[in-house]
């Protein structure tokens, strides 16, 4: 019968290469919650709501333009409501582009 050291298991009998999966999970889940891209509006892309004929431009060509890419389709439909509401002045941003 060999010794191991059952400190780690919640399970009297859980096999040892179980013990530390509920961690290791826990661990990656939240390094992919760290890794999730959040769309976010940068201030090159507020600034480029001022560019004529920028309420025409579709999202590819919005992403090229400011060089963001976490850029959505949502987020580029708010720039441009602001644009058609003339609000671009109190438009802010968002996510990683946010300061404090």
């Amino acid at each position: 019968m060999a010794l191991t050291d059952r400190s780690k298991r919640n399970i009297a009998n859980e096999h040892p290469k179980f013990a530390d999966l509920a961690k290791t999970l826990k661990k990656h889940k939240d390094e992919v919650v760290e890794k999730v891209k959040v769309a976010d509006i940068s201030q090159r892309d507020i600034d480029n709501t001022r560019l004529k004929g920028y309420s025409k431009v579709d999202l590819e060509n919005a992403k090229m333009m400011s060089g963001n890419d976490s850029l959505r389709q949502k987020e580029l439909d708010k720039l441009k409501k602001a644009i058609k509401d003339k609000t671009t002045s109190k438009l802010e941003t968002t996510g990683r582009f946010k300061k404090d």
